[in-house]
This record gives C-alpha cells, structure tokens and sequence, in this order.
C-alpha cells in the first residue's frame, strides 16, 4: 500500500495511524469474511495505549477516596460560619447550606430513592437549586437538570428518557411540568419547601457513594434531532471540578458567579467549585441589564466570572461607555461561541491585570 498525504495538515506518525487503519482492516476481512464488524478494531494495542494514556495528560492529584459531597462536608465542618451562597438579598451559610441538602436528601429518600435513580430538579436558579443538586449527590441518586420554562413535551421526553423516579421542584416552577408529569404518573413531583418542612434530620447522610456511580445526565438541546444525555460518573465530575479549581486559583474566601443556565454542563462547576475550595458562589441575578450585572458581581467581590463571547463583547461596550474598576476580577473565562483576537486584544487592553482561561471541553 502506498500512502500519500498533506504534509501541511497531517504529521507522519497521524499518517502512519491512518495507513495501519486500512491495514488492520485488510487483515481483517482477508482472516475471517464473515465476522461482525462491530466486533472488531481498527486500533493496534499501541494505539490503544496512546488513546487511552497517551492523550491522556499528566496525572493529578486528586482526593480519589472522597465524593464531591463528601469534600463539601469536610468545608462545612471547617468553617461552619462562613458564607458558601449568595443569591439577591439571601446568604447561606455552609452550614444552612448543609443541612437544608441533608433534610432534601432525606425526604428523597423517604421517597423510596434507590442507588443512581434520577432525581430531576425543576427550579429557577437560586439556593434551593444549589441544595437540590447537593441533597441528590448525598443520597447516591442522579442528578437531571430540567429549566423550568421548557415547552411540556420536552419535559416530559427528557424525564421518560431519562428513567426519572423524583422530581424536586417550586410551586412557581410548575406551569409546564405539571401537563407533563400528567402523561407520566409513575413519576412522583417534591416540592422543596414541603421537604424542608417535614421532620427529617439535618446532619450528614452518610451513604456510601462509588467512584464509578452515576451522578449527573445533562441533555443536548436536540437541535440535531431527539435530545440525547451525557452522562458523568462521581470520579469523573471530582476530576473537573478540581481541574477548574486548580485552572482559575479558586481559594478560600472567592466568590465564582453562577451565570449559565441549568441545562449547560457549565453550570455545574459554576455552582459548586467555589464549595470545595472554601470559597462562596454568587448565583447572579441580573444578566440582561449589564450595569446592574456589573453591580451586582463587583458588590459581591467575584474573582471567577466565565461568560460566552457575545456577552463580553456587550460588556466591554457598556465599559467603554461607563469606565468602573473591577478590582476582585481576577479571571475570565470565556465559552461556548468561536473567540475573536480582537476581542480578547480589547479585553487585556481594558483589563491588563486580569487572566483568561478558554476551556476545551
């Protein structure tokens, strides 16, 4: 066989890759015709050892033995006091943030909650979110992110493919999950208030949680057809979480600001990063009016703010317009859209003491 390629877009150990594809395939198809191809591999054991580990960057260390649950606990036990969430004129301590996700748990559990089963959580963005997803990861459930003003049918789809048991929502949260939970009613719906309100206990659940345990599903938006879930494991979401610890120098004392929606995956480590760190997450409220977004995180001292392209650009406008310092900014993150140079050029320009981060994934 002889193999011609661009030496301006392929190197020749990615040639050398490609040309043992088509051999493999050869020798395949040459031993046994008849054999089911999805049975077989194109990837020599080399090259699944560079899939595998080559790619597979450096070791960390990371605190395997624990959950991110767990990780949060030992926080709260550190530092009961001091301040984990903030959103509008509401502080949660991380204690009060503890125990309302202990007694959430809990009543999930009274529910008949069993290992990996998908709890949904249908909730604006505010603290009882912040507790719902932490009260699903302490009682070794799955945690499924559904945005409340979703059209019924959505929901409904997203909770049957999902195999969702619970549903922890608010009473202004419903006008579209009760027509949907109306076509499912094995499904039982929680509202938080009535959780908190029941006789359950507020100290640490205790259950034994794996690694390898399910603990989150976050679906596509079905753009390109029916909506499809990922799904991360505990070990998984650990690993990311202190990624972007490690990435943005979350510590004690910083506030990381919540922007993003439930439904993106970013959202996540928005929430709950800051909890790990000994730091607090501000759960912004103001995004559309920028002068009141820009107040609202310089009040609350962020020094970890991660937004999409276009909205920087709106924002660096409004800062052209309406100088202000930004003196606890200390990193930007920016996602989800293709980053212009000369927005980031404008960005440094405005803002030389700050630090970007552009995440891969």
């Amino acid at each position: 066989m002889r193999l011609r390629y661009r030496t301006d877009v392929l190197d020749a150990g990615a040639a050398a890759r490609i040309a043992g594809y088509h051999l493999a395939a050869l020798q395949q198809i040459a031993a046994d015709p008849g054999a089911q191809h999805d049975q077989q591999s194109l990837l020599s054991p080399d090259e699944v050892r560079f899939q595998l580990d080559g790619l597979a960057g450096p070791d960390r260390d990371r605190p395997w033995g624990r959950r991110v649950h767990e990780l949060f606990e030992q926080r709260v036990r550190a530092h009961p006091d001091a301040i984990a969430a903030v959103h509008g004129g509401r502080r949660w301590s991380y204690a009060e943030l503890n125990a309302r996700a202990n007694r959430l748990g809990r009543a999930l559990l009274a529910r008949g909650l069993r290992r990996e089963g998908v709890v949904a959580v249908v909730t604006e963005r505010n603290l009882d979110w912040m507790a719902a997803v932490l009260a699903i990861f302490k009682a070794g459930g799955v945690y499924l992110p559904i945005e409340p003003h979703f059209p019924a049918d959505r929901i409904a789809a997203v909770l049957s493919r999902a195999g969702c048991e619970l549903v922890l929502t608010e009473p202004d949260s419903t006008a579209t999950l009760g027509p949907a939970l109306e076509s499912l009613p094995g499904i039982e719906a929680l509202f938080t208030a009535t959780a908190y309100a029941e006789d359950h206990a507020d100290d640490d659940l205790g259950i034994e949680v794996g690694p390898d345990q399910l603990a989150y599903i976050y679906f596509t938006s079905g753009s390109t057809g029916a909506p499809k879930g990922a799904m991360c494991e505990h070990a998984g979401m650990l690993n990311h979480l202190y990624a972007k610890i490690e990435d943005l120098q979350i510590g004690p004392g910083q506030a990381v600001a919540q922007t993003a929606p439930q439904c993106f995956d970013i959202s996540l480590w928005q929430l709950v990063s800051a909890l790990l760190a000994g730091g607090r997450t501000l759960i912004v409220e103001q995004l559309l009016d920028v002068g009141r977004f820009l107040d609202e995180i310089t009040e609350a001292r962020v020094s970890v703010l991660q937004l999409v392209p276009s909205y920087l650009e709106v924002l660096l406008t409004y800062l052209d317009q309406t100088p202000r310092a930004l003196p606890d900014l200390r990193y930007v993150s920016v996602t989800g859209e293709a980053l212009k140079l000369e927005l980031a050029q404008r960005w440094f320009a405005a803002r030389p003491g700050s630090s970007w981060s552009t995440p891969t994934g």
